[in-house]
């Protein structure tokens, strides 16, 4: 997901420097509470350029964990019908190790950047 945002917010938009978007991730992981959502919050806060702040800060927090709210009770009510299905079972043992590749990958990008 950070690869994602990263690409969607410094390459993209072009809302924040990659050295800004560095050190908000710096502060979004130090910071107590969700690293998305931590994010998002500095995120509207800088695009928002002192105007309608909170409106911003709320859009891009909305904007950062509603879909994955939606999904996720989607994914919730579906899966108590099919969760002892093999086929179902299978599926997420193969995810894990795709999930673990992204966040490595991400980590590397960044990782080249700031070194």
């Amino acid at each position: 997901m950070l690869a994602y945002v990263q690409r969607e917010i410094v390459e993209k938009h072009k809302w924040v420097e990659e050295k800004e978007f560095l050190n908000m991730l710096a502060l979004a992981q130090a910071a107590p509470g969700l690293i998305a959502v931590n994010t998002a919050i500095f995120v509207g806060w800088c695009v928002s350029g002192g105007k309608h702040r909170w409106a911003y800060i709320a859009a891009a927090v909305l904007g950062a964990t509603l879909p994955s709210i939606v999904c996720i009770l989607l994914i919730a009510m579906l899966f108590r019908e099919f969760k002892d299905l093999p086929e179902v079972e299978a599926v997420f043992k193969g995810v894990r190790p795709a999930v673990v590749a992204l966040i490595g990958a991400t980590v590397i990008r960044l990782a080249r950047k700031v070194w």
